[in-house]
């Protein structure tokens, strides 16, 4: 039997991460809370920092309660038809692009729609398979312009605006829409950091 917490209730998760630079708060769809601690962070800070961010975190977790997680029932063909159309489309923007790209991986990330290695090895979502056009070439994009400059820095955004210049739109319609494709304790793509 499960019991329906209050929302307020639901749980607190503590992540130690080796390169995280900050405190990161993350409402998951089932409303718990994981609080990514840096390597020097302390369990007092964090908790600290979830305090002063409750207003935050009530409002994302109403947020991810009106919203529930699209259901694929037919996860293996999609799964099968990403296998098969991603990675070409992949390839194809690398080439129109001037990029080499050492192997490409289709998987099931969690919270991740990509990410790109220091080799070159791009790893893409399958969701990818279910969302718009135009978001789905942004991600891609993302990942390829890592090839140029494996950071966040504004230069990278600079290369990224420069090849795709529905760049914002993409990644508001993630942010609003593409965080449903999740199912199980997906990430909302919403973050408060300190």
């Amino acid at each position: 039997m499960q019991l329906d917490l209050p929302l307020r209730m639901a749980p607190t998760v503590f992540v130690r991460h080796r390169w995280a630079r900050r405190y990161i708060l993350r409402v998951l769809d089932d409303g718990t809370l994981r609080v990514t601690l840096p390597r020097w962070g302390s369990q007092r800070e964090a908790l600290a920092f979830v305090e002063t961010s409750q207003a935050w975190i009530d409002r994302q977790r109403q947020v991810r309660s009106a919203r529930p997680a699209v259901v694929h029932p037919d996860e293996p063909a999609l799964r099968q038809r990403a296998l098969k159309t991603l990675p070409p489309t992949l390839k194809a923007l690398a080439s129109r692009h001037g990029i080499t790209v050492t192997r490409i991986s289709i998987r099931n990330q969690r919270s991740r729609w990509g990410a790109c290695s220091a080799a070159g090895a791009i790893t893409l979502n399958w969701r990818l398979i279910l969302v718009p056009d135009f978001v789905r070439e942004y991600v891609m994009l993302h990942e390829l312009m890592h090839r140029r400059e494996l950071n966040h820095s504004e230069r990278f955004w600079r290369h990224l605006r420069a090849v795709c210049p529905r760049h914002v739109e993409a990644r508001q319609w993630l942010v609003t829409e593409g965080q449903r494709l999740f199912t199980g304790a997906a990430v909302n793509e919403c973050e408060e950091q300190r």
